[in-house]
């Protein structure tokens, strides 16, 4: 099979039900948008670090999703079969993962530049791309009936990019770059090292002060082990002084009491 077929040569293209359009339509430029953002995705895998290969999965299931939505975007409303279907946890899944990214992040109270590692900075890239996807997409509902749960779809995903740029380059040590603006100052930006250290170092502190908890205990039981052992050398020797001031005399000595 060859993979040129020369029959958009015209201009035209054809969806899926041998439905032909102008490769500049909104349906075209909506699924070609979501072609894009799925390409950088792999990008972004190609550059994803060993610490946070865990988003691997993640961004498998996601190239998935939206081969499905391109599948859905390319089918016309006059075409009355059902090629494919985005179910909605698909979208509940994205909620999930920017959920647990975000246990190692710190809290954002202003903008960031996007910019940091390279995994980082591809994540970003993405997400402008799939927020143009996203344009692309809601600009065609406006002429034709869309799937809503593709739209729902893909503005969760380019917030689920937006964490994963920041959570990408907490791993890395890449710096994080906050940018704000006032009248009276312009804008300022100012830089420090992201660190996915919030939940690590909680951690930390938590061994630390358990560490520091059981050395307390060992030194209270020590403690009290000693003052039983001076209570039991005291009886002892007591007993032997009692015994021979009534004159008698211990015939083997006495072994100090077991304390183990």
């Amino acid at each position: 099979m060859k993979i040129y077929t020369k029959t958009g040569d015209d201009g035209n293209t054809g969806l899926l039900g041998n439905v032909r359009v102008p490769k500049d339509s909104r349906r075209i430029e909506a699924y070609g948008a979501v072609d894009e953002t799925n390409a950088a995705l792999g990008i972004v895998l190609a550059h994803l670090p060993s610490a946070a290969q865990a988003a691997q999965a993640w961004l498998n299931a996601i190239q998935s999703d939206l081969l499905v939505i391109g599948t859905i975007l390319a089918t016309p409303p006059s075409d009355p079969k059902k090629r494919a279907d985005l179910p909605s946890h698909r979208a509940q899944a994205l909620e999930e993962h920017i959920d647990q990214m975000e246990t190692d992040l710190k809290p954002l109270t202003q903008f960031i530049l996007p910019q940091g590692t390279k995994g980082s900075a591809f994540a970003h890239l993405t997400r402008a791309i799939s927020r143009r996807a996203e344009r692309r997409v809601v600009a065609l509902s406006h002429d034709e009936r869309v799937d809503k749960a593709v739209i729902v779809y893909l503005n969760r995903l380019s917030d689920f990019l937006f964490v994963l740029a920041r959570w990408i380059n907490a791993h890395e040590g890449g710096p994080e770059t906050v940018w704000s603006y006032s009248d009276t100052e312009g804008a300022k930006i100012s830089s420090e090292a992201a660190r996915p250290a919030d939940r690590l170092s909680a951690s930390l502190k938590k061994l630390e002060a358990d560490k520091e908890s059981r050395k307390t205990l060992f030194e209270k039981a020590s403690t009290q082990m000693q003052k039983k052992k001076e209570i039991a050398d005291k009886l002892f020797r007591q007993n032997v002084d009692q015994i021979n001031k009534d004159g008698g005399k211990v015939e083997k000595p006495l072994r100090d009491l077991d304390l183990d």
